[in-house]
């Protein structure tokens, strides 16, 4: 038969001490440690939740999984705008990938020297440029390679007018013939006399050629030298528009054969006199043969 044991008895309270407090009973369990997400906006936690992240550890392997799967840290990576239109946010997206604050920011420099009287369109380009969210080593590389070609469209430029002033200078020394060297004496004394300089007659180069610069000077020079030592006599050309040109002579010859009295010196009494100017005019008509 088992043994009863009774329990301890309360002790005895001395007359007029203070009774004990009551005992209160302690838990032996650990705190609860406070959720990991605690301090997250509401929001925050909801989003936390949807991705079922059960701890810090596995929402930092998941960045981590995103940064390997774009193949750059989050602040490298560009987002393009769904509308076309919205200048502001493609503007974000030019700045991010090297356009300048401004145009001035291209820094444009080292261009050709832009002809007198031409368009520079330096500032265009770069005003184009950045309108049109170009970095700046892109539109630098577009001046350069625009520079280039420009140089080259001078060159060609310049060749065609040494080319055609070639022609223009052969053409005219022949159809002048023995009257080139009076009628480029008078475009000099043109050019004395009204004080023009080499730019001025380089920009009537390039508004008449080299042709219409030497007529037009030999005309007006012409003019003004009819009592300054310009030929003068039978036969000098005087008071043609450019002297006794090749042309000049063969008009002048075929009017003498109209000449009853000339006619008859040269073919039927072969005067000297008849016979060396018609000689002379045949030179002035032909230079090619007399010069042979």
């Amino acid at each position: 038969m088992s043994e009863e044991v009774a329990a301890p008895a309360a002790p005895e309270v001395a007359p007029g001490a203070p009774e004990a407090a009551p005992l209160t009973a302690v838990s032996t369990e650990a705190p609860e440690a406070p959720a990991w997400t605690a301090g997250l906006a509401e929001d925050a936690q909801g989003y936390v939740e949807n991705k079922g992240w059960k701890g810090a550890d596995q929402m930092l392997d998941s960045y981590r999984n995103l940064e390997k799967a774009m193949g750059a840290p989050g602040d490298q990576v560009l987002h393009l705008p769904k509308n076309a239109e919205d200048a502001e946010a493609w503007g974000k997206v030019y700045s991010k990938l090297g356009r300048p604050e401004d145009a001035a920011g291209y820094e444009f420099s080292g261009g050709p020297e832009v002809p007198e009287g031409s368009l520079d369109l330096t500032p265009d380009l770069a005003s184009w440029a950045h309108e049109a969210g170009l970095s700046k080593t892109q539109a630098q590389s577009i001046y350069a390679k625009y520079n280039g070609r420009m140089e080259q469209a001078v060159q060609e430029h310049e060749n065609q007018r040494l080319e055609q002033a070639s022609a223009d200078k052969a053409a005219l020394e022949k159809e002048w013939g023995g009257a080139w060297e009076e009628n480029i004496a008078a475009g000099s004394r043109f050019r004395q006399k009204f004080g023009i300089n080499d730019a001025t007659m380089n920009k009537l180069e390039d508004a008449l050629g080299l042709r219409g610069v030497l007529e037009l000077s030999a005309e007006i020079g012409r003019g003004l030298g009819e009592h300054q030592g310009m030929p003068s006599g039978e036969d000098s050309g005087a008071g043609s528009q450019f002297g006794m040109t090749p042309a000049a002579a063969k008009a002048k010859i075929a009017d003498l054969f109209l000449d009853d009295k000339f006619k008859s010196d040269y073919l039927v009494k072969g005067l000297p006199e008849a016979k060396a100017r018609m000689n002379r005019l045949h030179a002035l008509a032909h230079p090619e043969v007399a010069t042979e």
